[in-house]
């Protein structure tokens, strides 16, 4: 991964790039910086799709914190801290985790602007691939269409109500590499955001290789989101292709031991971890102060009961490492997950950096059991739901009912990555905290409102209920 100096430079080199038109460029060119230049070679494209994993990282409102703390305050998982002396970086306990969240919320701005921003710049990538004569270029070409795509299905989940619920709803604008900076695109539909994703996932896994590591999008990363996309679907049938050929990359594979486990969350280290957004030693995000600070005694999130509950705490090796008992509130645990040590430093009260796992090899396995089963093949089913719960320090499952199950492991394994707000709109379901507050089955908060900023720049009409 280049250094963070490089990825910032990266990040206004294409920034700048794809904001200039064709016309332009040919009218004059940009010397030394010009795509003409940039693109020519290897090493170029190489920093240009850096680059747009800066982009990723550049605001607390983005991939940085937003990725997680938006979607986890929109559920059952958190309880919000009622002490004045407890908050969150980027204010999520304060303005979402209320669910009275609205077009002007900060986050709910920032990560549209940071993820269009992203768009645009890997688009210039695509453009450019699509026409180069390097003999790689089909390489840069697929990873540049998995990250679009990566891209787009966060923003779909985001803002655009459960596939499931609704195909035909608005969902997001997708912006290809063929359209104009400033071009005003209408709003897709679920059902058209997510064939567009699959298109691109498809056309990119032929064409991506596998020599990265898992900071970037690799061929097994593309495979594990056709899978992620086809159980959001339901196409079933695919979610067993593509999870089985994401689990053939012998480079991941389940931690199954206790020291393992605690190596994967606490110094981001682990054979789990098929893509993540790298955070170097050098970077200030504070993405290791997402839903606790430990280092300034502030704890915004407490783990809800029922969460608790899901876990047998004497064999479950996740209890210890996704959990801590809370310093001041008797009987309650903090979300210990995502507190990472790896360049946290005490003496200047920083809380450091994690990296972020957007996949991993668990989620697999837990889509394939849930596959399998929705195909009428329990025992391939059973078997995969065993195979996490036996790494996890359990015993097989012997109990009626599976399908409960399937969803309770996805529940333990995924807590604090995003996935139960997903989980809820997917399958349909409300939600009441044991606090107060809570959204009802199919609610129109389970989809983020249109940013205002983006309304009065396009006019794209606002979700409903907003």
């Amino acid at each position: 991964m280049k250094t963070n100096i490089k990825l910032f430079f990266a990040t206004v080199l294409v920034t700048f790039l794809s904001a200039c038109t064709d016309d332009i460029i040919n009218k004059e060119p940009l010397d030394e910086l010009s795509p003409e230049t940039l693109f020519q070679t290897d090493g170029g494209f190489r920093t240009a799709l850096d680059g747009v994993y800066g982009v990723m990282k550049q605001d607390f409102y983005g991939y940085s914190h937003g990725i997680y703390s938006i979607p986890e305050a929109i559920s059952d998982d958190l309880v919000g801290s009622s002490n004045s002396k407890d908050y969150s970086f980027d204010g999520s306990l304060e303005n979402i985790y209320p669910l009275a969240y609205t077009g002007t919320t900060g986050n709910i701005e920032g990560f549209w602007k940071i993820s269009y921003q992203a768009i645009n710049n890997v688009n210039t990538v695509i453009r450019q691939a699509r026409k180069s004569t390097l003999a790689n270029k089909n390489v840069f070409l697929g990873e540049a269409l998995g990250i679009r795509a990566l891209l787009y299905y966060n923003l779909y989940r985001f803002y655009a109500p459960a596939y499931n619920t609704n195909k035909t709803a608005l969902a997001v604008p997708y912006r290809f590499e063929t359209d104009a900076l400033l071009d005003v695109k209408p709003r897709n539909t679920s059902a058209e955001v997510l064939n567009y994703i699959l298109a691109d996932l498809n056309e990119a896994a032929p064409l991506a290789a596998n020599a990265v590591n898992s900071y970037r999008i690799s061929k097994t990363a593309i495979y594990a989101l056709l899978a992620r996309v086809s159980h959001e679907t339901g196409d079933y049938k695919n979610a067993i292709v593509y999870g089985n050929l994401a689990l053939t990359d012998t480079r991941y594979k389940l931690d199954t031991t206790l020291a393992a486990l605690q190596k994967e969350w606490d110094k981001d280290d682990s054979g789990e971890i098929m893509f993540r957004i790298r955070f170097e030693n050098n970077e200030t995000q504070y993405t290791a102060g997402i839903f606790a600070i430990p280092v300034m005694s502030s704890y915004p999130y407490l783990v809800s009961n029922d969460l608790i509950s899901l876990y047998d705490q004497n064999k479950d090796l996740r209890f210890s490492v996704y959990f801590k008992t809370h310093p001041t509130v008797k009987g309650s645990y903090f979300p210990k997950k995502q507190a990472g040590t790896r360049t946290t430093n005490a003496a200047t009260f920083d809380p450091g950096n994690i990296d972020l796992k957007l996949i991993r090899v668990p989620e697999m396995y837990l889509i394939l059991a849930e596959s399998y089963l929705k195909e009428n093949n329990s025992a391939s089913a059973l078997v995969n739901l065993n195979k996490l719960r036996n790494a996890r320090g359990l015993g097989d499952f012997l109990g009626a009912d599976l399908s409960k199950e399937i969803l309770n492991e996805r529940r333990r394994e995924l807590a604090f990555e995003g996935f139960r707000f997903t989980e809820l709109k997917r399958l349909g379901l409300g939600f009441t905290r044991a606090g107060g507050g809570g959204l009802a089955p199919k609610a129109d908060r389970f989809a983020l409102p249109i940013p205002q900023t983006e309304i009065d720049r396009s006019g794209i009409p606002q979700n409903p209920g907003y």
